[in-house]
């Protein structure tokens, strides 16, 4: 039976490696060192947190400056406060002015946190020329909503019915509902919250509670009758789920323009192009 081979002395095991042809004309290869994928998002909830003070104190000081403001008009120096925060004029105005200076607080504050652009941080994506197609469907959902709403104990009359006063008023209420409302409301809650809330509890709890967020802000404007609480937590489920499944902001917020783009057209007809408000509020 035959020994094993002696070990190679020391001063052959430490020989380098013979360079290979490729070594001599390229280098020696170097180790290439991956970085690990970021994390989205890459804000915290105490980001999203401070983005909610923020819009709340931003508009509680341009409603303010509005009313102090307005009451110096003639046409409004003999009108309440009271009177005046329910004068769409002034507090769609002020919101109006609010809103892009909170855009500007939220679009440093994803640049800080993430370095990327700010539609690819917050994924808006948009669809391109599917653009209509989700507007058509946020009809169909309005459609469908109120559909449902007819076999609910929905309330003759809200709060949100005094803002409209006139046809201007629901004129400037409409235009506010059908564009800067969406956008502000879908970059928060389908840009900013779902994604926390995702990551943290998964799709499933996170459409679900986006969704009840949603609806929680606009339960003043509805009375908190559960009611119209919960159809209107419907559709924050839908806008949420039509975010998950395009992976698009952008997405949602055509849907959400479609959807109030629906609900002010049937007002508009039901009240004569807003002369007869008188016809649909209770």
């Amino acid at each position: 039976m035959s020994s094993p081979p002696n070990p190679l002395p020391d001063h052959f095991e430490q020989i380098p490696e013979a360079p290979t042809p490729l070594d001599e004309a390229f280098g020696t290869p170097v180790e290439v060192l991956i970085p690990p994928p970021k994390r989205f998002p890459a804000w915290r909830a105490w980001d999203v947190l401070a983005v909610l003070v923020f819009t709340l104190i931003a508009i509680f000081v341009f409603t303010m400056a509005a009313l102090f403001i307005a009451h110096g008009f003639p046409a409004y120096r003999h009108q309440s406060f009271t009177d005046l925060a329910t004068n769409a004029k002034v507090v769609i105005g002020a919101q109006a002015a609010a809103y892009p200076i909170v855009l500007l607080f939220i679009f440093f504050m994803v640049r800080s946190r993430t370095g990327q652009p700010f539609g690819e941080a917050i994924h808006w994506h948009w669809p391109g020329s599917f653009a209509p197609a989700f507007i058509v469907g946020g009809i169909v959902l309005a459609i469908a909503v109120e559909g449902i709403a007819r076999f609910l104990p929905i309330p003759k009359s809200l709060p949100m019915d005094t803002y409209f006063h006139d046809a201007a008023s629901a004129y400037m209420m409409a235009a506010f509902g059908i564009t800067l409302a969406p956008i502000m409301e879908e970059i928060f809650f389908r840009g900013l919250l779902y994604p926390l809330l995702e990551r943290k509890m998964g799709v499933t709890a996170g459409v679900l509670l986006t969704g009840a967020a949603f609806a929680a802000i606009h339960g003043a404007q509805l009375g908190y009758a559960w009611a119209p609480v919960f159809s209107i937590f419907i559709v924050g489920v839908v806008l949420t789920m039509v975010r998950v499944r395009t992976n698009s902001v952008a997405s949602s917020f055509l849907v959400h323009c479609g959807y109030n783009l629906a609900l002010f057209s049937a007002l508009w007809i039901a009240s004569d192009h807003f002369r007869h408000l008188e016809k649909v509020s209770g």
